[in-house]
């Protein structure tokens, strides 16, 4: 009876504090972390992967209430926890006492000769001063255990509450393995008890610094009344404890946040509040704080762009010097790592002449050469790449002669980029947007700019492909595609079908099947005519001739399938919208040369194979494709998709 007195009388204390009654504590909370990495995993003391932090909140009386923590001075954002209201008894041993163990509420689970058991006022938990337990063993019996326990001051507990316990625990040439066990107490019926092992926390053994363990269990049995932990070592060592905690609650007072920008200031606070309102000082400056400054670059160098070779007054004139400038926004370019390779149709793969001047001479596979670029400091947001004077063997420009350049950045991040010299371009004209839900990523440039308009893409990586206005959006958000179907069900007129030829009047019109635009199909007075017209085809469009309209007209086809131009053609004056890709030159061969092609309208597609190479011309100034946008699509044509807004604004 005296023990069933005892467990209710516990109950009614705990309770007591739980309702608030008791001064639940003026401590505010610890909060700690993980950093992964641990330490930078670049160059340079940056970080070239994601940072993740691992918080864990401890409050040792009322509980924690909330884990708070923001990003580079942005909005603080909360975590917040319930249930973990303290239920350990003297937890951080600052209270020593007549017992077994020497601290209060805690007694020894085995006294022999070989263990002491003490309050240690010179080794505790980061900011859990100024005392822990400390257990020091000399036992020669394997697997014996040592420990101290909390069952005589036990945390009352229901059956099948969810709980969580946890320590600090560190060790010292521990034999074996050190951590706590988690106990229930039951009543028998009979006035006596029945002690349950629940389970055991994580192991430590050898030498270790202070770390965090914890465990979720859920009481049983039924009857339950109480939990108890014993803290303890089997085998010989010394180990230290501080900072128990158990609570009702299967949820730690942790949470994890990763920051995965690029950034040379990166801030990270953060701090905790207890269930009564005590918090943590947090500060990025002095003095600092919960607070941890760092820098990551995970993007390599890259936007390649103002690339070209020039020849000399003597010499050969495939003796060329190629040039290109490159750029990294962050860490900043490393100086003395820059160095390039390249390939000629002689030798197969990447590297260079033992004498860049001698296509005679021994070819070094895979070898790099160093540049002869201008100095630059390291750390520079940009730099111009300048290769040597190097022999590319003749004059067969048909096929790429191709350079490799590479660069490093300050972090350690590198890339490598492909030039082909006198390749094959792309020019856009009319002030539109171009636009890739992805990068672009070209394989030679022009001498000036590839558009009067807007770029913008879904990444980062704008390469040999430049705005004369200096407009450039990386990191786009995808827009809302529309598919063949949201324009089908989109037009507010009837559709009127056809089967064989196009016609040169309004409307609106459809090909159930793939269909081909040849002198056949176009009917006399289509490319004068005045007409504004949508046409759908449900297949692939295939052009095999030049097609024109009037300047006044607009002709819009919406295609569900592929558009397949042949290489023969070399106008296309007529707007296209395909749910699949659009070949520029769909029937050329490996190696064949073919002739520019001009696009007038508005043109979206899944991919465009840009397939015209100019082999066998110089293509310095004569692009390979040239878009050039018209707008009358989007004034002429809105009447066709309901109620329509064209806004347009001056941005210069």
């Amino acid at each position: 009876m005296p023990k069933l007195l005892n467990k209710l009388f516990s109950f009614f204390i705990i309770a007591f504090v739980i309702a608030g009654v008791v001064n639940a504590g003026t401590t505010a909370p610890t909060t700690t972390y993980i950093q992964t990495p641990s330490t930078p995993d670049g160059k340079n003391d940056w970080y070239v992967s994601p940072v993740q932090f691992d918080l864990q909140a401890t409050d040792l009386e009322s509980g924690v209430k909330s884990i708070n923590y923001r990003i580079d001075g942005g909005s603080w954002q909360s975590v917040e926890f319930s249930d973990t209201l303290n239920l350990a008894p003297n937890p951080s041993f600052e209270i020593a006492g007549a017992t077994s163990s020497g601290l209060t509420d805690w007694e020894a689970t085995l006294v022999d000769g070989d263990t002491s058991y003490s309050q240690d006022g010179t080794n505790y938990a980061p900011n859990y001063s100024v005392s822990s337990a400390r257990i020091v063993t000399t036992t020669p019996t394997p697997g014996l255990w040592h420990g101290i326990n909390n069952k005589a001051s036990f945390a009352v507990a229901y059956g099948y509450e969810n709980m969580t316990a946890s320590a600090w625990i560190k060790t010292t040439n521990v034999a074996e393995s050190a951590y706590f066990k988690v106990y229930s107490i039951a009543d028998d019926g009979l006035g006596g008890e029945v002690i349950t092992l629940l389970t055991q926390s994580s192991a430590l053994s050898g030498t270790n610094d202070w770390t965090f363990v914890s465990v979720g269990f859920t009481a049983l049995p039924e009857a339950t009344t109480g939990i108890y932990l014993d803290i303890g070592l089997q085998g010989a060592g010394t180990m230290w404890a501080d900072a128990v905690t158990i609570n009702s609650s299967l949820q730690i007072a942790e949470t994890t946040v990763i920051v995965g920008s690029d950034s040379e200031s990166h801030t990270f606070e953060f701090y905790s509040v207890d269930q009564v309102g005590n918090a943590e000082h947090s500060s990025c400056t002095d003095p600092k704080a919960n607070c941890v400054e760092f820098k990551i670059d995970m993007t390599p160098p890259g936007n390649w762009y103002d690339s070209g070779a020039f020849r000399g007054f003597f010499g050969s004139d495939h003796e060329l010097w190629v040039y290109t400038s490159v750029e990294d926004a962050t860490s900043g370019l490393s100086e003395f790592t820059d160095k390039y390779q390249y390939h000629t149709e002689q030798e197969e793969g990447f590297g260079h002449y033992e004498d860049l001047l001698k296509c005679n001479s021994a070819w070094l596979l895979n070898n790099w050469y160093l540049l002869i670029s201008p100095p630059f400091e390291s750390g520079a947001k940009e730099a111009f790449l300048l290769t040597p004077k190097t022999d590319f063997c003749n004059n067969n420009w048909k096929i790429c002669k191709t350079v490799r350049f590479f660069a490093e950045d300050m972090a350690g991040n590198s890339a490598t980029k492909d030039f082909c010299i006198n390749g094959p371009w792309v020019r856009t004209t009319g002030e539109g947007i171009v636009r890739s839900n992805q990068n672009i990523d070209m394989l030679s440039e022009p001498p000036d700019s590839n558009t009067d308009g807007l770029i913008e893409v879904g990444s980062n990586i704008v390469n040999f492909f430049t705005s004369s206005k200096n407009w450039r959006i990386t990191n786009s958000p995808t827009p809302q595609i529309h598919s063949y179907s949201d324009f089908w069900n989109a037009v507010t007129e009837p559709k009127t079908q056809i089967t064989e030829d196009l016609v040169a009047t309004d409307g609106i019109y459809y090909v159930s099947g793939d269909f081909t635009i040849s002198n056949q199909s176009v009917p006399n007075g289509y490319d004068n005519n005045t007409f504004d017209q949508i046409v759908f085809i449900d297949g692939n469009l295939t052009i095999i001739k030049d097609i024109d309209i009037d300047n006044t007209s607009t002709a819009l086809f919406v295609v569900s399938g592929n558009v397949n131009i042949e290489k023969s053609v070399d106008h296309v004056d007529v707007a296209i919208i395909a749910d699949g890709d659009i070949d520029t030159a769909s029937d050329v061969a490996e190696g064949e040369s073919n002739n520019p092609i001009d696009f007038f309208g508005v043109f979206r597609a899944n991919s465009f194979l840009l397939k015209r190479t100019l082999q066998g011309t110089n293509n310095e100034d004569t692009p390979s494709e040239t878009f050039n946008f018209e707008p009358k699509y989007l004034i002429q044509l809105k009447k066709y998709f309901g109620n329509n807004t064209v806004q347009w604004k001056n941005v210069e």
